[in-house]
């Protein structure tokens, strides 16, 4: 291989068992920030990626320069100033943990690249990375890290529109269910407009380079087998954009366990109060067999709010008065809720948990509701997929549950409006692979994320990002180098963060093999643009 630079260790920039320095010639000009290259001494070969690139002269001062060429910048020295690149690369294998003395770099062959990215159990492609020297190979990563047990959960940030954070996990989801070994399928939740509800449907944008990238992985870029499902709305069909959608709608059994988290207090000590009176008619619904809204009122107006009592008068351990605050909000929850919630056990439809099969998609569409109604959604659904995956009820044994927006809903910071939410969330990252439940998150801003979570995800995936986050002690593990990459990223490019690597490599992600909510607004509107659009 041609040799395109010497290894080199200074007083000031010495080689260390993860790193090591080399110089390249002037007329190099191939390397860059994410290069892989190899060193040799004769007597090992170290591989790194290259992290940072600094160039040095002689010149001791601007002003000696400016003086030598008398002001004029097209004037040229009389005596040639020297200079040299400097490139670091931090280590990505060895054979031993000793820093290099001196060596020789060039470019490994597509065998050796191979060896070097490919970890023993990595079989689920996350992109494909090019060198500098052109060389192209499929980057992959152990889907045991992935979808447990050994670790889970990913985490995909960037900025909104540009970071392509839905298109990239939905490139991700496709690498998975063509090359998992396990039994595994996804969840879904729709609330940007009509983004997630032709995922059904094979994209007809995908470009040559996109298709080039699918066959590198092993996919074959196709719509996901999907089930769309949405809450009805007044006239008991689907509050969606999508017209075929299942619909589903919850009553008093369904719920009750998430009511304490929709109730609304002025205080901690009112708060406590609201959820004391709740356990305590929960426990009395129960022994009298109340299945329903519309019981349970009836019951609360007829033993809890007698005409004969006053407020301050205890009945069944509280007072009247939160006893009336409790029905009003108990009361109000249909008409707040929309066709979420029904009064009556005859009208309530379940989702049908038992039936989500192997590499099937299930997209529960939510846009059309508020924040609460969200909450309640995302707490219910993501509580009754847990208990069956602990219980093994399902006909699958891994769920891949996608949250966007995570920054919202497990935000770094104390949330009341959340906190139910969020805890469930933390729940999932912590004991999640332990049960097959994996949470795969996007959001803008990583750092406002809960750490809890952020802690216990093995694959990170990042877009285009801003440069004031990009100052977050966070990712103080890069390079300036490497984070001004970042910032400057097109959409397609992503760096990848994984477990069994020693350091992170950029990819290029293909477009998503479905259609996006985008895409089916452009196919509609205008079919001269069914070619290929720039990603």
């Amino acid at each position: 291989m041609k040799t395109i630079g010497a290894v080199v260790g200074t007083k000031t920039k010495p080689n260390t068992p993860s790193e090591f320095h080399f110089w390249i010639p002037s007329w190099e000009e191939s390397i860059s920030i994410g290069s892989i290259v190899k060193a040799e001494d004769g007597m090992r070969r170290v591989y790194g990626v290259v992290v940072e690139m600094q160039g040095y002269s002689d010149i001791d001062d601007v002003l000696l320069h400016q003086l030598s060429r008398g002001g004029d910048p097209e004037v040229k020295s009389p005596n040639k100033e020297q200079s040299v690149v400097v490139c670091t690369a931090r280590v990505i294998k060895q054979e031993s943990d000793r820093p290099l003395r001196e060596g020789l770099v060039s470019y490994p062959s597509y065998e050796e690249l191979e060896e070097t990215l490919t970890v023993e159990g990595c079989n689920i492609p996350f992109g494909v990375f090019t060198n500098t020297d052109g060389t192209s190979i499929p980057v992959k990563v152990d889907e045991n890290y992935l979808l447990g047990y050994e670790g889970a959960h990913v985490n995909i940030s960037g900025m909104s529109g540009l970071g392509t954070k839905t298109s990239t996990f939905l490139f991700i989801l496709s690498s998975i269910f063509a090359h998992s070994k396990e039994r595994v399928a996804c969840i879904l939740f729709n609330i940007k407009s009509d983004d997630l509800l032709y995922i059904d449907e094979e994209s007809p944008y995908l470009s040559e380079s996109d298709l080039e990238i699918y066959e590198k992985c092993g996919i074959k870029p196709s719509g996901f087998n999907a089930r769309f499902f949405a809450p009805s709305n007044a006239l008991s069909q689907g509050d969606s954009l999508r017209s075929d959608i299942e619909i589903f709608r919850w009553g008093y059994r369904e719920i009750r366990d998430y009511i304490p988290s929709l109730l609304k207090a002025g205080d901690q000590d009112q708060r406590e109060k609201l959820d004391t009176a709740f356990y305590d008619l929960m426990r009395m619904a129960q022994q009298r067999n109340i299945v329903s809204f519309s019981q349970l009122l009836e019951f609360m107006e007829r033993e809890l709010l007698p005409p004969n009592k006053g407020g301050s008068e205890l009945i069944h351990g509280s007072y009247k008065a939160t006893w009336g605050k409790l029905y009003n909000q108990i009361k109000g929850l249909n008409s707040k809720y929309g066709g979420l919630i029904t009064e009556y056990e005859d009208d309530v439809v379940e989702l049908p948990y038992q039936e989500l099969k192997d590499r099937q998609v299930w997209v529960i569409d939510i846009q059309q509701l508020g924040f609460y109604a969200r909450k309640l959604v995302f707490e219910k659904v993501i509580s009754e997929f847990e208990r069956r995956l602990e219980s093994k009820e399902l006909k699958i044994n891994k769920i891949i549950l996608f949250m966007d927006e995570l920054n919202k809903y497990a935000p770094s910071h104390n949330s009341i409006e959340v906190a139910s939410l969020k805890a469930k969330l933390i729940d999932i990252s912590a004991r999640g692979r332990s049960i097959g439940f994996s949470l795969f998150g996007a959001e803008q801003f990583k750092s406002k994320v809960d750490q809890n979570i952020i802690g216990n995800v093995s694959t990170d995936v990042y877009g285009k990002t801003k440069e004031s986050e990009l100052m977050d002690p966070l990712y103080k593990i890069f390079s300036d180098e490497i984070k001004d990459k970042i910032r400057r990223f097109s959409k397609g490019d992503k760096l990848v963060e994984h477990e069994l690597f020693d350091a992170p490599i950029f990819v290029k992600m293909p477009r998503p093999p479905c259609m996006l909510g985008s895409d089916k607004i452009r196919l509609t509107h205008s079919s001269s643009l069914l070619k290929a659009v720039p990603y």
